[in-house]
């Protein structure tokens, strides 16, 4: 009972009906912790408010998207309810229906109909704050939370009627029935008699299967009477007739003109293309109803112009159909996958190892193709049109995408770089990165380097560069693995955030603990099948208890009984499509020009080698000490000729020693753990990052290029101060076999070897599997560039091991050493290999040898770079 005075106002949903009291304001939505809950796409997190103000009950709309509708009416401000009052949320026609009944009101007009399948006892009550919800499917929009304390006390309201619970699995547990789910149309479902208490599963006007889209062929030609003689320009600036505010939009990127065929769209060379019906386009003509995508925005042709694309409900959000992923022939990763996410809601994927998580993620970000099935994204096929849609995608892989050396606001500067048009003045692209760091409170963070971040902040900056395109879907794969249980938290609480701002974030994990903040969960079991899907406060209804690790090893240890017992809840789905194929070039993201990104590549690598300080002093250090241990050869003539000695007999020759060819070897031997050093770990080390970057459109070849030149550089600097050393403390050789300054072309023999070695370098590091695998590749290959020199171990004349030796480059760069030295004539019983002349005809060749085999290296890096999966 009410206090006297008090007034109450009764709220009937769904076949429930409860009494309200003006001391308490009433928040309705989809959120778990919502006074009155109503499960449906349609519905915000916390929807509308209702509250007695000023002496009546108010109803306000909380900054809903779909909007609050009073008699079909969308409203745009506080309505009283002085009488009873139809409400839908959502939608006018489908969304759900709300009776509003304030006391005082004559009991004849307080009888709104009410569904006969939810008819209930009046004699069962339980309090109106129920602890949890029950199970609903994953969808939702962008909700604004009323200030933290406004849920006030509720009193007691009537509980549906309980109906009998079919064969409960595991043994310890039972399962209240589910209403189907079935499609119909944009129609209400209709909940046959036997489905359970209160109807959690509909679907309002969302399909079961993907939503098929107009085809351009469908429209009539739209005409181009409404253009003006020069076209209406499109683009990202102000000085377009139509303004496209994205960041993926060039300065200057379409046009529409008056063709000879009608209205016609011209792509004025822009970076990220622009896509009629999901099909990136040159120049077409246009049909109305076509759909243009320019970026992230959707423009529609209506009456031979283009208008701003209003998605319906029913393309708002994920949609996974039937989806299944067999390798191997019939080894089935996936089976008959379904899910949906509305905008604005948080998925987690959990499941044992090996469920195949992280490849239904990757089949969601449109990396990999289906087997059978089909994945919407805003009303379109995804992998038909993953072309158009791939910038709405972001995906953020379990490791850093990050360089650690680097600060958070240099780390988005370059990623910026990349990823946003050409075009992008220094300017725009700060106000984008300026944005993303105030999204993800980072901005105090921003100078700090990525490696002095928590794992939480380090987590946020990861995420951050997936928003610098502003995706509307962002999947991330294990963000909390290796977190504490604080930081675990916080970043699930960032990803609360996001998912709160419109997008729909997908998430795997296996962390359990923070799993109420997700709007669902998508448990799978052991080869990909489903077990549980629905709000995790619903899975100890459906599955006996909320122990997730008991559940974890129940579904392992019987995949197939967890999947069938999922299924007997599910209403009979419609067979799903068989996947799309990939339209042609779809595989291929955008791509800025070679040059851009070689100058941003090179820039970004200059900086990671300034900003890393051991590294730094080592790549310094080095050479000095490669080239004070030259010096450590015995001998007092270097490479110059010893003196004319006379014999017994009056003759006078030049009795040579070992010297210049040890020198020679220490040189080339110098020269090739210079250059290998400075690469063998970078591929390898910053491999995850060059995967996400040529998802989103890096040249394989300008990434390649950038380094390769970066650590020539080093490269020659070492060789440089190496030589000089052995310069300054032995005597320099006289003329070359080209230059007359023996020191300056002993110097290109050296530079070159060492060159030639940052490639293989690179080559090395594009076979190690991890950093681990670097050091004894690095072991053997010193090795092998050493003894197949020929200077240290003979090589010439014997069969087989000479051949092998002409595939490494420091036996041609010791050939070109010994030519410009003329080693022959300095040692007399060194080799006499004609690869060593002192002629320039030797010369050449051993240069020429050292070249190819510098870009024979870099073309089987290349290959190896661009063969690597951008998903693994």
């Amino acid at each position: 009972m009410s206090a006297p005075g008090v007034r109450t106002i009764t709220v009937r949903h769904d076949g429930t009906e409860r009494v309200f009291d003006s001391n308490q304001q009433i928040t309705l939505g989809r959120a778990p912790d919502v006074t009155l809950f109503v499960d449906s796409p349609l519905v915000s997190r916390v929807h509308a408010i209702l509250a007695w103000q000023s002496g009546a009950w108010v109803l306000s709309d909380n900054g809903s998207t779909n909007g609050v509708f009073v008699d079909a009416r969308r409203v745009g401000g506080p309505v009283p309810i002085d009488r009873p009052t139809q409400v839908r949320l959502g939608d006018a026609i489908s969304g759900p229906l709300l009776w509003l009944v304030p006391s005082g009101v004559p009991q004849q007009q307080q009888q709104p109909p009410r569904p006969q399948a939810h008819a209930r006892p009046p004699q069962q009550s339980q309090p109106l704050r129920r602890p949890a919800p029950p199970p609903r499917p994953q969808s939702g929009s962008q909700p604004q939370v009323p200030p933290h304390g406004q849920h006030g006390p509720a009193p007691s309201q009537p509980l549906p009627a309980q109906r009998p619970a079919p064969e409960p699995w595991p043994p310890h547990g039972g399962q209240p029935p589910r209403a189907p789910q079935v499609a119909t149309g944009g129609r209400p479902p209709v909940v046959p008699p036997q489905a359970a208490n209160v109807n959690m599963t509909a679907k309002a006007s969302v399909a079961a299967v993907p939503p098929v889209r107009h085809r351009a062929t469908e429209g009539p030609i739209a005409r181009a009477d409404r253009i003006p003689p020069g076209g209406l320009a499109i683009g990202r600036t102000s000085d377009n007739q139509i303004v496209v505010n994205d960041p993926l939009a060039s300065r200057k990127h379409a046009r529409l003109v008056a063709g000879a065929e009608g209205l016609t769209l011209e792509d004025l060379g822009s970076a990220n293309g622009t896509f009629v019906n999901g099909v990136r386009q040159q120049r077409t003509a246009l049909r109305e109803r076509d759909i243009i995508t320019i970026g992230n925005i959707d423009f529609e042709v209506q009456q031979g112009t283009l208008v701003h694309r209003q998605r319906p409900v029913a393309e708002q959000g994920l949609a996974v159909h039937g989806v299944g992923f067999t390798v191997e022939g019939n080894k089935q990763l996936l089976v008959d996958v379904n899910m949906q996410a509305a905008r604005g809601t948080l998925t987690a994927l959990i499941g044992p190892s090996g469920a195949g998580k992280s490849t239904l993620s990757r089949l969601i970000a449109g990396s990999t193709q289906p087997s059978g099935g089909a994945v919407s994204f805003e009303g379109r096929d995804l992998h038909a049109e993953y072309e158009a849609l791939r910038s709405r995608i972001g995906m953020v892989p379990q490791d850093d995408v990050l360089h650690r050396q680097l600060t958070v606001r240099q780390a988005l500067g370059f990623a910026a770089e990349l990823r946003l048009p050409p075009d992008s003045s220094k300017a725009d692209r700060q106000q984008v990165i300026d944005g993303v760091l105030r999204e993800l409170s980072l901005t105090e963070h921003a100078d700090t380097r990525v490696d002095r971040l928590s794992g939480g902040q380090r987590k946020r900056a990861s995420v951050a560069l997936e928003l610098l395109t502003g995706p509307s879907l962002l999947i991330l794969d294990e963000p909390t693995s290796g977190l504490d249980p604080a930081l675990d938290r916080q970043v699930m609480v960032m990803l609360r955030e996001l998912a709160d701002a419109g997008r729909v974030v997908i998430v795997v994990t296996h962390s359990v603990a923070c799993l109420d903040m997700c709007d669902q969960v998508v448990l799978l079991a052991p080869g990909g099948k489903t077990a549980y899907a629905g709000n995790p406060a619903g899975v100890e209804a459906a599955l006996g208890t909320s122990d997730w690790a008991k559940i974890f090893a129940d579904v392992a240890a019987n995949p197939d009984a967890a999947f069938a017992h999922y299924r007997s809840r599910q209403a009979a789905l419609p067979p799903p499509p068989p996947p799309a194929a990939r339209q042609s070039g779809g595989g291929s993201p955008p791509q800025s020009g070679a040059w851009k990104q070689f100058s941003t590549l090179a820039r970004r690598q200059l900086r990671l080698i300034l900003a890393d300080r051991g590294y730094l002093v080592f790549l310094v250090v080095l050479p000095f000490v490669l080239g004070g241990l030259s010096l450590v050869v015995p001998g007092q003539y270097g490479f110059s000729p010893p003196p004319l000695t006379q014999t017994d007999d009056g003759s006078f020759v030049r009795i040579g020693s070992s010297e210049p060819q040890q020198l020679l070897v220490v040189l080339i031997l110098g020269a090739c753990f210079m250059g290998s050093t400075l690469t063998v770990r970078d591929l390898v080390g910053e491999r995850t990052i060059f995967l996400r970057e040529r998802a989103v459109g890096l040249r394989s070849g300008a990434y390649l290029t950038a380094k390769i030149v970066v650590f020539s550089v080093a490269a020659l600097l070492q060789s440089g101060v190496m030589i000089g050393f052995v310069l300054l403390g032995k005597k320099r050789p006289e003329e070359g076999s080209v230059l007359a300054i023996g020191g300056a072309e002993l110097y290109l023999d050296i530079a070159a070897t060492a060159v030639a070695c940052v490639v293989f370098g690179l080559l090395l590091s594009s076979l190690a599997k991890s950093s681990e695998q670097v050091m004894p590749l690095l072991v053997v290959a010193i090795m092998g560039l050493l003894v197949m020199a020929g200077g240290l171990i003979p090589v010439t004349d014997r069969v087989v091991l000479e051949q092998v030796s002409w595939l490494f480059p420091s036996r041609w760069g010791y050939a070109a050493g010994a030519s410009t030295v003329d080693i022959r004539s300095l040692f007399v019983q060194s080799q006499q290999d004609g690869f060593w002349e002192h002629t320039r005809s030797a010369w050449f060749l051993d240069i020429g040898l050292v070249v190819a085999i510098t870009v024979v290296l870099g073309l089987i890096t290349w290959t190896r770079l661009r063969l690597k999966k951008s998903a693994r």
